[in-house]
C-alpha cells in the first residue's frame, strides 16, 4: 500500500510539473509581442514611414533648389549698379594708360581686365615683359598685375579714349569682376543658352556701352532685336550693319539676333579679323565659327569659355536704365549709332 501511494504521489507530482512547464511556455509565447514591441510588424511599419517621408521630402528639396537656381532672370534687372564700381574701373584704366604714357611705352592692348578687392590683372594683346611701374608681369609677359593701393598712390591718369571703347564686364568670380575688350576678340562672340538669360546678358552689354565713361563715343547697332528684348542704339538692316563694320570708321559693337547668311557672315568675319578692327560683334545664338563662345544660364551664371565661369547676375544695370521707345519705321534706317540706356523688362 505504501509503495502504491508513493507511486501515485510521484505520478501526480510529475503531471503537475509538466502542466506548469506547459503553462509557462504558453504564457511566454502569448506575451512575446508585448515583451518585444519592435517585432517584424513594427519594423515593417517603421520602414514604410521612412519611405513615405522621403517620398514627400526629396521632391520638396529638389523643387526648392530648382526654384532658387532659376529665379535670377526674374529679379536681376531690378538691381541697380553702384556708381562707385564704375569709377573704380575707370580709375584703373586711366592709371594703366597713364603709367605707359609716363614711361613712353606703347600700350600693348587689353583683352581681359580683372578687378578684385585689392588687385588688378590685365591680359594683354601683345606680350610685354617690361611693364611700367607700379605694374609687375608674368614670365611670358602676357599678364600685368598691380595692387589697387599702388595704382591709387601712383596718382597718374592717362587718356583712355580709343583704348577701351568696347570694354564691358561679363561677370564676377572669386578673383574679381572680369571685363573684356570685345573688339580684341577679332571675331564673332556668341552668347547662347536660356533665352531669357541670353537677353539679360545682352542688356548688360548695351547698358555698359551706353553709360560707361570709357565708351561714350562707341557706336551701338542691332539687327533683329526688339526694344522689348534689348534697348537699342540704332536699328539697322543687315546690309547697313555689315557696311558699318567693314567701313571701320569708329569703334562700335553690333548685336545680331542670329547668324546671318553666308555672304554677310563671311564679310563680318573678314572685317573683324583685321588687326585694326574697331568693332565687336555679339551674336545671340551659338556658332561653331565664333571666336569666343559663352553660355548664359537662368541661375545667373555665364560659362565664358576662356574666361571661366562667371556670375553675369553680379553685373547690375545702371541707375539710368529705362525702357526704350520704339523708333518709327522711317527712322530705323537712318538712326544715329549713339547708344541709349538699356531698359528693364
Amino acid at each position: 500500500m505504501t509503495a502504491l501511494a508513493l507511486s501515485s504521489s510521484a505520478l501526480m507530482s510529475s503531471a503537475l510539473s509538466s502542466s506548469a512547464l506547459s503553462s509557462s511556455a504558453l504564457s511566454s509565447s502569448a506575451l512575446s509581442p508585448f515583451v518585444h514591441p519592435f517585432g517584424n510588424l513594427a519594423l515593417t511599419i517603421a520602414v514604410l514611414l521612412v519611405v513615405v517621408t522621403l517620398a514627400f521630402t526629396v521632391p520638396l528639396v529638389i523643387g526648392a533648389r530648382k526654384e532658387r537656381s532659376t529665379v535670377a532672370v526674374d529679379w536681376a534687372d531690378q538691381v541697380r549698379a553702384d556708381p562707385a564700381s564704375t569709377w573704380t574701373v575707370d580709375r584703373v584704366l586711366r592709371a594703366l594708360i597713364g603709367s605707359c604714357e609716363r614711361e613712353r611705352l606703347v600700350f600693348p592692348g587689353m583683352v581681359r581686365l580683372v578687378v578684385g578687392l585689392d588687385r588688378v590683372d590685365v591680359d594683354l594683346v601683345s606680350p610685354t615683359v617690361a611693364p611700367p611701374a607700379p605694374w609687375s608681369t608674368t614670365v611670358d609677359g602676357r599678364t600685368w598685375s598691380a595692387s589697387l593701393a599702388a595704382l591709387h598712390a601712383d596718382g597718374v591718369a592717362g587718356d583712355r579714349s580709343g583704348h577701351f571703347a568696347t570694354t564691358v564686364a561679363l561677370g564676377s568670380s572669386s578673383d574679381g569682376r572680369t571685363h573684356v575688350e570685345l573688339a580684341h576678340a577679332h571675331g564673332p562672340v556668341t552668347v547662347s543658352g536660356d533665352r531669357a538669360a541670353v537677353l539679360a546678358v545682352a542688356r548688360r552689354i548695351t547698358d555698359q556701352l551706353a553709360t560707361s565713361p570709357w565708351s561714350s563715343a562707341t557706336a551701338l547697332a542691332t539687327v533683329g532685336l526688339t526694344h522689348d528684348e534689348v534697348a537699342l542704339g540704332a536699328v539697322l538692316s543687315l546690309d547697313d550693319a555689315v557696311a558699318r563694320v567693314v567701313e571701320n570708321g569708329r569703334p562700335g559693337v553690333l548685336l545680331l539676333a542670329d547668324v546671318p547668311g553666308r555672304d554677310a557672315w563671311a564679310a563680318l568675319r573678314a572685317a573683324l579679323e583685321r588687326p585694326d578692327s574697331l568693332w565687336g560683334v555679339v551674336v545671340l545664338t551659338s556658332s561653331t565659327e565664333a571666336r569666343w563662345s559663352f553660355t548664359a544660364r537662368r541661375d545667373g551664371l555665364l560659362e565664358a569659355g576662356p574666361f571661366g565661369e562667371l556670375r553675369w547676375v553680379d553685373v547690375a544695370l545702371s541707375a539710368t536704365a529705362r525702357p526704350a521707345s520704339t523708333p518709327d519705321a522711317g527712322a530705323a534706317a537712318t538712326a544715329t549709332t549713339t547708344p541709349t540706356a538699356v531698359g528693364t523688362r
